[in-house]
């Protein structure tokens, strides 16, 4: 599948052989030489074979700074949609998705821009002031209105109508679990698509670059319902069940936390109790981090959509619990009931499988008394093995139900 590359002669000799670097050894290039290259070259990214509406791109920046953090690439094009690229010199599995999840968490973020906040990011990241995305598609379309060009844009970011792109120097295997993050937070209408740079060695310091696309998406949707309640407008978006979530979600409380969108103290508390639980690791590398939701749990995402794990504690108890909506929730314990024996018997003792209404959605569950429990970090270290086993047990029954 990966050759090397043979430069032959007229004769039909070939007089030079470009053998392919291994995985990981890039003669000490790193992600910043990936990410320079790529935007100084940007006809490097195979965007015809992915979604050639974004063309041509023209690289507006590097390093554009968004609330989810620092994006290695920006290009624009001149209808003004966006391609945002992450490069990666893959590493373990769990790299892989990092990746895919911080690049999704990227294109949220910019969906909630203005215009003047896209110019402003871009000047900081540059050094230069003007209205620098306007001047790149105008010197590609001499045409361009400025206002009408800067519409384009606020409307593309809005719908989330974005390219979003990794880049790496090998992408191996794990695209399905790449394929299942992505169907899960999938709530703006982008495009996706994984780009293998191969590089190969010319010697004499000489390096070819080959790029394949090795995955790519269709266009996911997201609806959007307008309805009027007391003579003012509402927008509602639907879209994943995570991002549906979202609202509810520790991780965006800045939205109702305190000047300037900081957590406020009753928040921030919360967040510091659940933090060595956060910090945790799974047995499975495919498993996501947890993310904390309010007012007081945390949730680790389950392949199957719509359903999910609760860590969570009250007043009297705290446990671990199969959670989601309720019609997924009951499907699944229907598709598991040859199995729900043996599953109980792989979960903590004391684990309760019931009724999905009348467990209050807890369909399996392990909970504790606060009271057995001599302090805080006795009741962590007791939730950490049980989401762990939890996550053991039923992930790879609803990865294989998925599938």
């Amino acid at each position: 599948m990966y050759g090397d590359f043979f430069l032959v002669e007229k004769a039909g000799i070939p007089s030079k052989r470009a053998v392919r670097l291994p995985i990981g050894d890039t003669g000490g290039r790193n992600e910043a030489w990936l990410r320079d290259t790529l935007f100084s070259n940007p006809e490097l990214l195979p965007i015809n074979d992915i979604d050639p509406s974004f063309g041509p791109l023209l690289p507006l920046c590097r390093e554009l700074r968004t609330e989810a953090g620092p994006l290695d690439i920006a290009y624009i094009n001149p209808t003004g949609r966006l391609t945002l690229v992450e490069c990666k010199l893959w590493r373990n599995p769990e790299a892989r998705r990092k990746v895919v999840a911080q690049v999704l968490d990227y294109a949220r973020a910019i969906s909630r821009w203005s215009y003047s906040d896209l110019q402003r990011q871009v000047s900081m990241a540059t050094g230069r002031q003007g209205n620098i995305p306007f001047e790149l598609a105008k010197a590609v379309n001499p045409t361009l209105v400025e206002h009408q060009f800067a519409d384009a844009v606020v409307r593309t970011m809005r719908s989330g109508r974005f390219l979003l792109l990794i880049a790496g120097d090998g992408i191996r295997e794990d695209i399905g679990a790449l394929a299942e993050l992505i169907n899960r937070n999938a709530a703006l209408g982008f495009s996706f698509g994984l780009v293998e740079v191969g590089l190969y060695d010319l010697g004499a310091g000489d390096l070819a670059i080959q790029p394949r696309v090795t995955a790519r998406t269709h266009v996911f949707e997201r609806n959007v319902v307008i309805y009027q309640t007391n003579g003012s407008v509402e927008v509602e978006e639907i879209g994943s069940e995570q991002e549906a979530e979202r609202i509810q979600s520790a991780d965006s409380v800045k939205k109702t936390g305190g000047p300037g969108g900081a957590e406020n103290p009753k928040q921030a508390e919360y967040r510091r109790w659940w933090q060595p639980v956060l910090d945790m690791s799974f047995d499975d590398p495919d498993q996501e981090p947890l993310k904390l939701y309010w007012p007081n749990n945390v949730r680790a995402q389950l392949p199957w959509p719509g359903t999910w794990i609760t860590a969570y504690q009250s007043t009297k108890t705290c446990g671990v619990f199969l959670a989601g909506r309720e019609h997924e929730l009951e499907e699944v314990l229907h598709l598991l009931s040859p199995q729900l024996d043996q599953i109980a018997s792989e979960l903590p003792e004391g684990t309760e499988i019931g009724n999905v209404r009348s467990s209050g959605g807890m369909a399996i569950k392990t909970t504790r008394l606060i009271g057995t429990f001599k302090n805080d970090d006795e009741k962590r270290e007791w939730l950490k093995p049980v989401l762990n086993q939890y996550v053991n047990v039923l992930r790879p029954r609803l990865k294989q139900l998925v599938e």
